[in-house]
């Protein structure tokens, strides 16, 4: 498969696709890495593995089908930093025809459920051949299908898991821009809007000689929380505006 393919099944393009792996190589960069995600992808089929991830001990990246694995040293390689990293108690039992799923060479996107615990959840997610896939999503039935993004408006229903407030979306808009690339904006961001969740939280950020917040849930009038570029605040004059309320009412009109 290669790279555009998958951009086409996990919404993300990357300017890079090998990463450095040393400060010189990070500091040859021409173009930063960064990555280009398009949040309402749909997945048809997107696995939902009933357990914890396994990090890496030193950057904390996660297991994942680039990593390198010892299946008789029950060992896993990390494919970021190469750290060698032990697998946890609850793999002992792994090899190369009984693996987690989060090796599967198609399963590159995946979500986890937390709070089951890696023990109590591993074995449900370990597969012997490619047939025995299709069986992950019943162990995870409170989550509803990714598609659900897709425009629908419906958003995704977390009522199992007790989570009832939609997806977050913060828009982040240079304010130094051209009037016609700005108008040009405007309209891309309201056809944008139009397409998300009703009850997504939707947040406004203009930047340009100075930062503007914009508070979206107060009706009575415009309400912008203003950070001036040239000072630096500490935390806990940040936390005095976390009352700032998010909606997508206040932003379309």
């Amino acid at each position: 498969m290669d790279f555009s393919e998958l951009e086409g099944i996990e919404g993300l393009r990357w300017s890079w696709h090998s990463w450095p792996i040393s400060k010189p190589e990070v500091a040859s960069l021409v173009v930063p890495l960064s990555i280009m995600c398009t949040p309402l992808t749909p997945f048809s089929e997107l696995p939902i593995l009933p357990y914890e991830p396994v990090n890496c001990s030193q950057c904390a990246a996660v297991l994942n089908p680039y990593s390198r694995v010892d299946y008789v040293s029950k060992i896993w390689g990390c494919s970021f930093c190469y750290r060698k990293n032990p697998f946890p108690r609850s793999y002992a039992h792994i090899n190369e025809n009984n693996i987690p799923a989060e090796l599967f060479p198609t399963y590159s996107t995946v979500e986890y459920h937390l709070g089951t615990g890696p023990a109590s959840g591993l074995a449900s997610g370990l597969v012997r051949s490619p047939s025995g896939l299709s069986g992950l999503r019943s162990n995870s039935s409170s989550f509803s299908n990714m598609s659900a993004y897709s425009g629908s408006g419906s958003g995704l229903d977390w009522a199992g898991v007790g989570v009832t407030v939609g997806p977050a979306f913060v828009f982040v808009v240079d304010g130094c821009s051209s009037p016609e690339e700005l108008e040009a904006l405007k309209r891309e961001l309201l056809h944008t809007i139009t397409r998300l969740p009703e009850n997504a939280l939707v947040g406004l950020v203009v930047f340009d000689a100075m930062v503007k917040v914009y508070d979206l849930g107060f009706t009575e009038c415009l309400k912008v929380v203003v950070f001036m570029a040239s000072v630096s605040f500490s935390l806990n004059r940040y936390n005095m505006f976390k009352d700032i309320e998010f909606t997508i009412e206040m932003l379309v009109e």
